[in-house]
């Protein structure tokens, strides 16, 4: 009977040892199916083509644009990095981006759909070329921001590579370096990533809007009130400006040349905006305005708001008020809703330009 039990447990042994061995055969098998399956998932592959890049290799992408080899460890340490994005550009091709950076192009070529484990089906690749991009080096910036703004790389102060540009359909705020322009900065080859700093005029830092490489600051603040912006213009009188304005189109302003002698001291000499009214002054159409008297009071409905800041010394604000009249014993409301735009110059706030607002529209 003790021989049988000793049979029977030695049996039972070799069966599960059997049975274990089967199941890790089992388990590789279908483990080594997966692992293939996954190896050849298309942002696997990429990302696998890139790591086996060897230094040799390497060196010569960086021989080819004329950038140090001594980069190299460095080059080959950001194709080991994991977190890699891939866009597709057309059809075949894949820009490969690393911390917002094209840094390689890869061109696949599909080899038709195969099956894992009988279940999965995937899609195989062949790599065709793989292009580098090192037109900019392994690190580089585009920074925005206005002309007043200072920009500091790795905390010096950086003026290199620079464009500057005025803002969109502002060309009449350029009389002096108080209307700041869109300067754009291309910061290039640089050996590891930078620490980028934005300060204002006032020397205060600014962050700016980030995505990816790419920093940007317009320098654009807006106000709703007109009690927000006399933070910055304190009492200036914009609504007396554009009354005398409203006065000087009806011919209703006091002065010299029809009021221009009064306009004269808004203006700067000489500018689109002096002309503008010099024209007006002087021209004959100015003399067959209708027959009329001002009401009292002649304004109403005032309104000042929407103020847009570009830094702190050029500005433009809307003006909304309507002027009432009797012209040929019949009432008539003249509505002014203009966009007004100001300067400051040697001290002193200067317009330079009235546009006609439509709601609230420029």
């Amino acid at each position: 009977m003790d021989k049988k039990k000793s049979t029977f447990k030695k049996a039972l042994l070799i069966y599960t040892i059997v049975l274990a061995l089967l199941a890790i055969c089992f388990l590789g098998y279908v483990y080594g199916n997966l692992q293939k399956y996954e190896n050849n998932l298309l942002d696997n592959v990429l990302k696998n083509t890139i790591r086996n890049l060897d230094k040799e290799t390497l060196t010569s992408y960086l021989k080819q644009e004329n950038k140090s080899t001594s980069l190299v460890d460095k080059y080959a340490e950001l194709t080991k990095r994991e977190d890699y994005t891939f866009v597709l550009t057309n059809e075949n091709a894949y820009d490969a981006y690393l911390d917002g950076r094209v840094l390689f192009t890869i061109n696949v070529k599909s080899l038709g759909e195969t099956s894992c484990l009988g279940l999965l089906q995937y899609e195989k690749f062949e790599i065709e070329s793989i292009t580098p991009h090192l037109e900019k080096g392994l690190y580089y910036y585009k920074v925005e921001i206005p002309s007043t703004y200072t920009l500091y790389v790795n905390n010096k102060e950086y003026n290199e590579n620079k464009k500057e540009e005025e803002y969109p359909d502002l060309s009449f705020m350029y009389y002096n370096d108080a209307m700041p322009k869109k300067v754009t900065y291309e910061i290039t080859d640089l050996e590891n990533d930078a620490t980028l700093t934005i300060k204002d005029e006032e020397g205060n830092v600014v962050n700016p809007k980030v995505e990816g490489v790419n920093y940007k600051i317009d320098g654009i603040t807006t106000m709703k009130t007109e009690e927000e912006a006399k933070k910055i213009i304190g009492d200036f009188d914009i609504l007396t400006i554009a009354k005398n304005w409203s006065l000087f189109l009806s011919r209703d302003l006091n002065g010299s040349s029809y009021g221009f002698s009064t306009i004269e001291n808004y203006v700067l000499p000489k500018t689109e905006m002096w002309q503008k009214a010099y024209n007006w002054a002087h021209n004959i159409d100015i003399t067959f305005i209708s027959r009329h008297t001002l009401k009292n009071p002649p304004f109403t409905n005032e309104k000042i708001e929407n103020f847009v800041f570009y830094g702190k010394d050029a500005f433009s604000c809307e003006v909304y008020l309507e002027k009432h009249m009797v012209v040929a014993g019949e009432d008539q409301t003249d509505v002014m809703h203009d966009t007004l735009s100001f300067l400051k110059v040697d001290g002193e706030w200067k317009l330079m330009n009235i546009k006609g607002t439509v709601d609230g529209e420029n």
